[in-house]
């Protein structure tokens, strides 16, 4: 077939694809659905046509699509990389690591099962040896991720069923077609069954894939962030990266590309948006978007174009085949869902999962390209006999046809059913505030634009009674009136705070200033509070903002590094990204206030939004500290932190004045970018670089401390270089009741809480403690822990003892701050 031919079929497909959108709006069935009627519609029309003996007319036309090259390729290779790229792309990661384990419990024990009880079943009801029955249970036990994305999100389902069978569907297929090929190599080669094949191919295949998916995913990353000033060149590379994954993977390094390709998309979905501007990662979403549409469309229309061929020494008894196989398939599904996940939740593996999305997700395993795909390869080889290929092409074809024809248009009604397609009653209670605001809104605005524009007045009313009578039915709609407290407002309050601190997060001015490695772990942070205000509310909302600042266990590390091995640089550099994250924080929740104020007082209530309002003054009191301390300690970095802040919020609105000249047609395009290059090349010479000093420890520094007052300068000196600096996260304990006395302790910057019994004391700046056991010749009487970032200049216990003994003032000055402490914590006065 001539490639004009080809180009030409493919467009006019194109166009067909286009104009069923509407009619599956009409209809009311799912978009896919429809192009799969309309597909076979066209396949059975275009043979009839050819073979007539009515009328020779339309032969060329019918010869178009009856000989269109459609093969196996043309689906795995061609179609879905880029279905799978756009499908893991835009799953959001950090949510669907939550769900991990039901995800791969549905993608790879349950593609087993599958494959036993479908080639079980149908080996039963028909002569076909046992090993060909395993052969198309392994065909058609994957899900295929266009006809389950598509559907899904047509259907509006809700967002963790939409996860779960988004995540099942994108890396179920690597199973089943590594058992796919186990099972066909076995039958070409006539040999017996080896179960160590099986595993050792699915290994292989999964482990090479993830990797490789890793590592692909990284380098593109690496090379958007070096082309971060060229939108054409980054989307270029995101577009052709699944096809080069695919097709390295799966031709040269002969591992899953299925894998290979998800994983470097759920790579680039949790850390490429950082490395776009904001407006190049919307249209990189766009475009994607938009190429994954097409796919979609070609994916079933060509699949249905294939159906009649496939299908064409259909019998009567075959039937019985295929509903066995449906039979099968759906048991296998539920014995997963209804059998093996209580005990996954009862053993607290994985979260919860309602009967109501366990029956969809049974009844929604749409089978479609993938299947026919595997289907076609098998119809192809030459060394497979007549009869093996004709079973596999009926069986395939028709246990496919059965879940997009059947399965797929009921699915909706079934949602319905068990009211899967309604909001949370939080929610539906909600959206009639939401709606008495915004209909109000709109109502007030048409008022303004006719009395503005000077419009019939009477257009006007006619249309205003509209929103008008709108409004009185939300009104007079008690229903869900009792459904909403106060709680509810206050988390209802909190996760719209956090999702606006996730976008404000994304915003161009803010965008540009955080590191990349900064944002991914602000996102971290957000996705916690998220999920913790669900459950928690407002307490759970504060611990995960707090968990930033708590002593991690990569801190601990670095800091031992720095204390025992004098490493500096990574605590140095941990400590001035810590610094960066708290300034942007601050921002951020600043930012949220005045949010609040003017988006949420009239949704939520005053008393709500003076709670949250609280909530964000405690953020922020608690970011305030940290920073206060972190300054106090690094002047000099707080200050260059500051201005490349400043210049760069500065450089992001020159451009932004820019492009705002250039859209109102002030300024020409050469001008337009001609004044971008400048500021570019402008802002990229005022780049400052510092770095936090770890080791900045100065007599002028000691005497800051009362304590050091008596020393002179040559004392002084010698005690600085005796001096350690250990640094602290928020909820660190410096030592505990009980540790052994190594020496005395000095507050730099931050604070500690010293806890005696049941009473807590706090030290800050200029403070000392840890004397009494040393003095005392005793073990620590009591615990010590730090309740910010805290710096402390340690001071070692023969070190001690020795500027002791050379100045007993000094120890007697000690001695009596240890009484009056003791005396203290004893109750006396």
């Amino acid at each position: 077939m001539p490639v004009s031919d080809i180009v030409l079929t493919i467009s006019a497909l194109l166009i067909v694809i286009a104009c069923t959108q509407p009619l599956a709006r009409r209809t009311g069935l799912p978009f896919t659905v429809v192009l799969g009627f309309i597909g076979v519609i066209i396949a059975s029309g275009a043979s009839w046509l050819l073979h007539t003996r009515l009328t020779d007319q339309f032969n060329e036309v019918a010869a178009l699509v009856v000989n269109i090259p459609v093969s196996s390729a043309t689906f795995l290779d061609v179609l879905l990389p880029i279905l799978l790229f756009q499908g893991a792309i835009t799953i959001d990661v950090r949510r669907l690591a939550k769900d991990t384990v039901p995800v791969i419990f549905l993608a790879v024990l349950g593609v087993f099962v599958a494959i036993a009880l479908i080639g079980g079943a149908v080996s039963l009801v028909s002569s076909a040896p046992l090993v060909v029955c395993l052969l198309f249970g392994a065909i058609v036990a994957t899900t295929d991720p266009s006809a389950v994305i598509s559907l899904f999100r047509d259907l509006g389902a809700p967002e963790r069923l939409t996860r779960l069978v988004e995540g099942e569907s994108l890396l179920n297929d690597a199973t089943a077609i590594a058992a796919f090929g186990a099972f066909l190599t076995l039958i070409i080669s006539g040999g017996g069954y080896e179960f160590g094949l099986l595993v050792q191919q699915l290994g292989f295949a999964f482990l090479g894939g993830i990797i490789t998916g890793t590592i692909c995913g990284r380098i593109a990353i690496s090379l958007i962030s070096w082309l971060s000033s060229f939108r054409s060149a980054q989307l270029t590379i995101t577009v052709a990266l699944p096809f080069v994954i695919y097709i390295l993977a799966k031709n040269y390094i002969e591992i899953s590309g299925v894998v290979a390709v998800v994983t470097s998309g759920l790579v680039l979905s949790a850390m490429a948006r950082p490395r776009f501007e904001p407006e190049t990662f919307k249209f990189f979403q766009e475009t994607l978007e938009q190429l994954a549409w097409w796919a979609t469309g070609l994916v079933f229309i060509l699949a249905a174009l294939v159906v009649p061929d496939l299908l064409s020494d259909f019998a009567f008894a075959d039937l019985l085949i295929i509903l066995t196989a449906v039979i099968a398939a759906l048991v296998a599904r539920a014995l997963i869902l209804f059998g093996f996940f209580p005990f996954l939740t009862a053993l607290k593996i994985t979260q919860p999962v309602d009967n109501p999305t366990k029956t969809v997700i049974v009844w929604g395993g749409l089978r479609g390209a993938v299947t026919l795909a595997l289907a076609l390869s098998v119809t192809e080889n030459p060394l497979i006999d007549r009869e093996t290929q004709r079973f596999i092409a009926i069986q395939a074809t028709g246990f496919a046809l059965f879940t997009l024809l059947i399965q797929g248009p009921t699915l909706t009604a079934l949602m319905k059913w068990l009211k899967l397609d309604q909001l949370a009653p939080i929610e539906r209670a909600f959206r009639v505030q939401v709606l008495t605001q915004s209909l109000s809104t709109v109502q007030s605005s048409l008022n303004s634009f006719a009395s503005r524009f000077q419009l019939d007045p009477k257009l006007t009313r006619q249309t205003a009674e509209q929103y008008i009578n709108r409004l009185s039915r939300i009104a007079d709609d008690k229903s869900y009136e009792h459904e909403i407290n106060d709680n509810d407002r206050l988390i209802i309050g909190l996760v719209a705070l956090t999702n606006q601190e996730k976008s404000l997060l994304f915003d161009q001015r803010i965008s540009g200033i955080l590191r990349h490695d900064l944002v991914d772990r602000y996102l971290l942070v957000i996705e916690d509070m998220i999920d913790a205000s669900r459950e928690s509310g407002r307490e759970g909302y504060i611990s995960a903002a707090k968990k930033p600042y708590r002593h991690s266990t990569r801190f601990k590390l670095l800091s031992w590094a720095h204390t025992h091995l004098d490493f500096n640089r990574p605590i140095a550099s941990h400590i001035g990204k810590h610094f960066h994250f708290l300034l942007i924080n601050r921002i951020l929740v600043l930012e949220l206030k005045s949010f609040l104020d003017r988006r949420l007082q009239s949704l939520l209530g005053t008393q709500t939004v003076t709670l949250l309002q609280e909530i964000l003054d405690q953020r922020l009191g608690s970011i305030e500290r940290h920073l206060a301390a972190l300054r106090l300690q690094y002047p000099k970095f707080a200050r260059t932190l500051d201005r490349r802040i400043l210049e760069r919020i500065a450089y992001r609105d020159e451009l932004e004045q820019i492009k705002n000249l250039r859209e109102a047609g002030i300024i020409s395009i050469d001008l337009a970018r001609s004044l971008t290059s400048e500021a570019n090349f402008f802002h990229a010479t005022r780049r400052s670089q510092t770095h936090v000093d770890i080791k900045a420890k100065t007599v002028e520094l000691l005497t800051s401390f009362p304590v050091f007052k008596d020393l002179d300068v040559s004392e002084l000196s010698q005690v600085t270089k005796e001096l350690q600096t250990r640094v602290l996260a928020d909820g660190a304990y410096v030592f505990k009741k009980g540790d052994r006395a190594d020496g005395l302790y000095f507050i730099e910057s931050g604070a500690v809480e010293i806890s005696v019994g049941d009473e807590i004391h706090r030290l800050g700046y200029g403070d000392f403690f840890g004397e009494m056991a040393l003095l005392n010749e005793t073990s620590r009487s009591a615990s010590v822990k730090s309740i910010s970032y805290s710096h402390l200049l340690f001071l070692e216990k023969d070190t001690f003892h020795d500027l002791a003994r050379a100045h007993p003032d000094w120890r007697s000055t000690l001695t009596q701050i240890a009484d009056k402490r003791r005396m203290m914590n004893q109750g006396k006065k």
